[in-house]
């Protein structure tokens, strides 16, 4: 087994980057989901004062249309409309400078349950987007801590699921995530994703369903039958020599999916219903008991240590296996938007 994909998502809900190298850190990859896109709080008011609602796919399928990229040097992200006629796109830093932001106003954002804090980007971005979305909005990048807790976290040791990685040297850090919904990472297999592809019309087979279905690490498995990553617990990366263990991946929750994942990546619309893989999956993917009703895809997991770079072609081993679905519902309540 090898790792063959990988992807960042600079901009929560956004469409991701496909990257051939990533580097661990205890909230996710570095610089995933770091920004992320709400209603303008002065026009759209929640139940609290400097709470902003958050944009998700499942309600606003016009977000699969922004294609963001970063410059050789990783110092800016360009988010380009891939539809727009003329072309459109605006450049914002990749990490913005903690000077830039000292006088910007800061939002609350409320994802699952958990909050973290994000600091207004400006009114450059938020014209960009609100002209495309037709809808006022702003945009946010994470600030405080630069993280928040993942949701559930008081109910995950009860059933032995730390919140801390033992990864390769026996080092231990703590498990946070920015504005991902519920883990740092997203693990899916090849063998999963054919079997997806072979549900859909002839003609859609060539789709790259994993642009649906938002995956940070996609494992090559080789001839293992589809959906075995249901059963992982724990996986090793290993280093160029085959033999050194580099980091550690812990799967711990078989992820129920909404539907967002039937939104056309190409119109930025829902998709017609003979390609809604929503239902071509639930068919009989309902295979999480904390939530029978909703069909999975992939597994939520957390890894280590910090610093690890995973590179496509890193060999990958199943270093333990065990079912995952045994979380109380109350962790993941809600889980609709991506």
């Amino acid at each position: 087994m090898k790792i063959q994909r990988l992807f960042i998502y600079p901009v929560k809900s956004l469409l991701p980057i496909e990257v051939s190298i990533a580097e661990i850190t205890s909230e996710g990859f570095r610089f995933d989901r770091q920004y992320i896109l709400v209603r303008d709080p002065r026009t759209h008011p929640t139940i609290r004062p400097h709470l902003a609602e958050h944009l998700t796919v499942k309600l606003v399928y016009k977000l699969v249309l922004f294609q963001p990229s970063i410059n050789d040097d990783w110092s800016e992200l360009t988010i380009k409309h891939r539809t727009a006629q003329p072309e459109s796109s605006i450049t914002i830093p990749l990490t913005p400078s903690p000077l830039s932001c000292l006088e910007a106003p800061s939002y609350q954002v409320s994802i699952f349950g958990t909050e973290a804090t994000g600091v207004d980007m400006g009114d450059g971005p938020a014209e960009f987007f609100t002209k495309h979305l037709d809808i006022p909005t702003r945009l946010l990048y994470i600030s405080g801590s630069g993280s928040r807790e993942i949701p559930g976290a008081a109910y995950i040791p009860k059933h032995r699921l730390p919140l801390t990685i033992r990864a390769a040297g026996d080092h231990f850090q703590p498990q946070r995530i920015r504005f991902a919904d519920a883990a740092p990472f997203l693990v899916t297999s090849t063998a999963s994703e054919v079997d997806v592809r072979s549900r859909l019309p002839p003609e859609n087979q060539q789709e790259d369903v994993l642009l649906r279905f938002r995956t940070n690490i996609h494992v090559d498995v080789g001839s293992v039958a589809p959906w075995d990553e249901d059963h992982w617990r724990e996986l090793t990366v290993f280093a160029e020599d085959g033999t050194t263990p580099k980091a550690i991946i812990r799967c711990v929750f078989k992820t129920p999916r909404c539907l967002s994942v039937n939104a056309d990546i190409e119109t930025g619309t829902g998709s017609p219903r003979r390609t809604q893989v929503y239902g071509l999956i639930a068919k009989d993917r309902r295979v999480n008991k904390a939530y029978p009703l909703k069909p999975v895809f992939g597994q939520w997991s957390f890894a280590g240590p910090n610093g690890a770079l995973l590179r496509v072609g890193d060999e990958v081993r199943v270093t333990e296996r065990g079912a995952n679905d045994s979380l109380r519902r109350s962790i993941f309540q809600g889980h609709t938007k991506l």
